[in-house]
């Protein structure tokens, strides 16, 4: 059974481990290694994520999942507005996908949403990731916008999809 919950000060290896190896699968083929190395870099390093969960007034922090002691997935959002809350992080270890893992992560980060007072639930996702956009369609997310931005290092385009899902009280979902 996966279990769903608030990550603690002794996860930091582990989210670390697992966002540097769910980044590498995801985006290798749409990042060049360099924009990947710099994302990796700047945030699973430890002594952020520590950061992260020791106090996080801007979100509600980093949610793991775990099954039988091992880190399957990570992920985390926050209000962005009253009405509309962001998944900000959605990783899965790329041998455990398919479990279920992804939608024990949303279902938790939707009762958040939900408690916070959001009907609106948002995501960004990389255009082209096969990994990620059809599972946010498959939990009713729906493209708004696509956005594009440039990495200064190496002037590489960065486009990503703005997708949404309404959310509400009486369902508890989407």
């Amino acid at each position: 059974m996966i279990r769903v919950r608030q990550a603690v000060e002794g996860d930091v290896d582990g989210i670390s481990r697992l966002y540097a190896a769910a980044w590498r699968d995801t985006y290798a083929g749409l990042h060049s290694a360099e924009y990947i190395g710099h994302v990796i870099a700047r945030y699973a390093d430890p002594e952020r994520l520590q950061a992260e969960i020791s106090e996080h007034p801007d979100w509600d922090g980093w949610m793991v999942a775990e099954r039988d002691g091992v880190l399957l997935g990570v992920g985390g959002g926050g209000l962005t507005s009253p009405e509309r809350w962001e998944i900000f992080v959605l990783y899965l270890d790329p041998d455990f996908r398919r479990l279920g893992t992804g939608t024990a992560l949303v279902d938790e980060m939707t009762r958040q949403a939900l408690g916070h007072g959001a009907t609106e639930q948002w995501v960004s996702a990389t255009q082209g990731n096969t990994k990620g956009l059809p599972f946010y369609e498959a939990l009713g997310f729906v493209e708004q916008e696509k956005r594009e931005s440039v990495f200064a290092a190496t002037g590489e385009a960065i486009r990503t999809v703005r997708m949404r899902r309404f959310i509400s009280r009486t369902t508890g979902q989407a």
